[in-house]
């Protein structure tokens, strides 16, 4: 049978590449994006908006099968706002974890690599805090994604980001593969790998595994 997939962050660099390619991919009946903002130009899948006080109120009582969430912020956006950030990268993160939450549903996320919720650095804390709280939760599969710096067509402008990505794409060659750059559109693939999937259990993806998902 096909499947039903939620999408959050669908309107960022990885979540519009999953939904594009959820879209042509036999394997999933049903495409939701949950957001605050529709994606523009998406025909084939469904939007849930936020409700009347807060995108939380957007999720609907249905069941899904998989949920591939791509939500996150970065400081420069909150304004150096660090009750914003958990706010997106923590909150509701955990607040779609639990409406999802079920011993049929598979869990997709992207964090990042280095996360650690005792790590000295506050981005890389917060990532670990939400991976280790979605471990108390019980899913047939937790599918957790660590890419590297990713490379694609940012739709906001991230000049540090940028900078950082000529320079390890140059020094590619002499990194670990783990933190080479990483194409936005394998990660797209191996999270859709991941969600269409019927293994169980709670999985770590670096780069390699993301590679091997991605096929």
């Amino acid at each position: 049978m096909k499947r039903s997939l939620l999408v959050a962050g669908a309107t960022g660099l990885v979540g519009s590449a999953v939904v594009e390619l959820a879209l042509a991919d036999q394997r999933f009946g049903r495409v939701i994006t949950w957001g605050r903002r529709a994606m523009p130009n998406t025909n084939g899948s469904e939007h849930w908006a936020p409700g009347p006080v807060s995108l939380i109120e957007g999720l609907r009582n249905e069941r899904v099968d998989a949920v591939i969430c791509c939500l996150g912020t970065t400081m420069r956006n909150v304004k150096g706002d660090k009750k914003a950030f958990v706010h997106v990268d923590l909150e509701l993160v955990l607040a779609l974890a639990r409406w999802a939450e079920g011993s049929d549903t598979r869990f997709c996320l992207v964090s990042a690599l280095g996360a650690d919720p005792n790590s000295a650095f506050f981005y890389n804390r917060v990532k670990g805090r939400v991976e280790m709280d979605l471990r108390r939760l019980t899913f047939q599969a937790l599918h957790i994604f660590r890419p590297s710096i990713l490379d694609g067509p940012r739709k906001e402008d991230r000049p540090g980001e940028r900078a950082g990505l000529v320079l390890m794409k140059f020094l590619a060659p002499l990194l670990p593969t783990r933190s080479r750059p990483m194409p936005y559109r394998t990660l797209a693939k191996a999270l859709l790998s991941a969600a269409a999937g019927t293994d169980s259990g709670v999985h770590i993806h670096t780069t390699a595994g993301i590679k091997a998902l991605a096929g």
